[in-house]
């Protein structure tokens, strides 16, 4: 089977890109591989036998007709087009079709404001329109701009022959937006070993930005006080106060120091698609205290002490800090559920089954 995959980026950084390198690199082992992405980055390798082709029309999130030449002959001689973060409406009209999956991994084909999450923080349950939208893009030519925007994604992806998404709170959005039956595949996150000791630090991980929640953390973290150090993953302008600044971790690297944590903190204020690094956190035996907002619901059952704003966050750090018997009680359970949930053999089973089923 010749397979091509679509995407903006490959790179290392981030939980998409990931998420499609294992794929590729799985599929890699018993079909004919095609990638086209606008850019690589240099500490990529894809796998034997895998072809890149650089599609610079790609990268643009708007409609855009340029750097798209290549993509007529890529689309002529694949069996199966499978789009991942392609956000340009040009590109995924083009490529969309009855061989074609999408995998949807954010809110920019059914949102165009900050991922369905209110000024107030709040979860926006209204359907896309130009009254719902006023209140996160109160001027009217942005509004109408990016309206335009996101229905152009969404139409396009409507003629896709399968949608993929990672969470039951995905699929349920794009339910609301008129896209149906979309498949729930999460994404493969292998356990590691069983942990032994509970861990001597706190960890946050991930894009330090304000959707994200990053100062909750660190404001519950200083009010807990607790009788070790924070210690930050990830880039992005949020103050981390007297937090131990990690930068950027690669996987490897940051799974083991997710090892060694105590627990991982994960607040939101927005509405996480799924929230993949609380899984890699379960999956080497360390909890999460979380604030759980949308797809988070798929893992934050087990394993985590879900938490609603930042005093029950500091409260949970100060429980956990003064219990490691707990701590390490909650990532083993955790780690039981990713093995069973999340494991990679069963990913690779659901997408055999849907390129067989195109």
């Amino acid at each position: 089977m010749d397979i091509l995959y679509l995407t903006d980026r490959l790179s290392h950084r981030g939980g998409a890109p990931h998420h499609l390198l294992d794929l590729v690199g799985v599929m890699a082992r018993d079909h004919r591989i095609t990638v086209a992405a606008a850019d690589k980055d240099g500490d990529v390798v894809l796998p034997d036998g895998v072809r890149f082709e650089r599609c610079s029309g790609l990268r643009h999130g708007r409609a855009h007709t340029g750097g798209l030449d290549k993509l007529p002959q890529l689309l002529s001689t694949s069996d199966i087009v499978h789009i991942q973060n392609v956000m340009n409406p040009v590109a995924l009209r083009r490529a969309s079709g009855p061989r074609t999956v999408v995998t949807i991994q954010d809110h920019r084909v059914f949102c165009p404001g900050p991922g369905k999450t209110l000024p107030t923080d709040q979860a926006c349950d209204d359907s896309l329109s130009d009254r719902a939208c006023e209140r996160c893009i109160p001027h009217a030519d942005r509004r109408e701009e990016m309206l335009t925007l996101t229905r152009a994604r969404l139409h396009a992806t409507q003629s896709a022959a399968k949608v993929i998404v990672l969470s039951k709170y995905m699929a349920a959005e794009l339910a609301h937006a008129g896209i149906h039956d979309a498949l729930i595949v999460p994404p493969p996150v292998p356990a590691g070993p069983l942990k032994t000791t509970a861990g001597e630090h706190f960890m946050l991980a991930g894009r330090l930005v304000h959707h994200k929640g990053t100062d909750l953390a660190i404001q519950a973290f200083e009010r807990a006080q607790p009788g070790c150090d924070l210690q930050v993953a990830g880039r992005g302008s949020a103050e981390l106060g007297s937090a131990t600044e990690l930068g950027w971790l690669g996987r490897e690297a940051l799974r083991t120091a997710l090892s060694k944590a105590r627990a991982l903190l994960f607040p939101a204020r927005w509405q996480e698609p799924f929230g993949i690094v609380g899984v890699e956190a379960l999956s080497v035996g360390t909890p999460v205290i979380a604030m759980s907002r949308g797809g988070m619901g798929a893992w934050t059952d087990v394993g985590t002490l879900v938490v609603d704003n930042l005093d029950q966050m500091a409260t949970a750090i100060t429980q956990l800090d003064r219990q490691p018997e707990v701590a390490l009680e909650l990532g083993r359970a955790g780690q039981a559920a990713v093995t069973e949930r999340f494991s990679p053999a069963r990913h690779l089973a659901a997408m055999k089954a849907v390129y067989e089923d195109l």
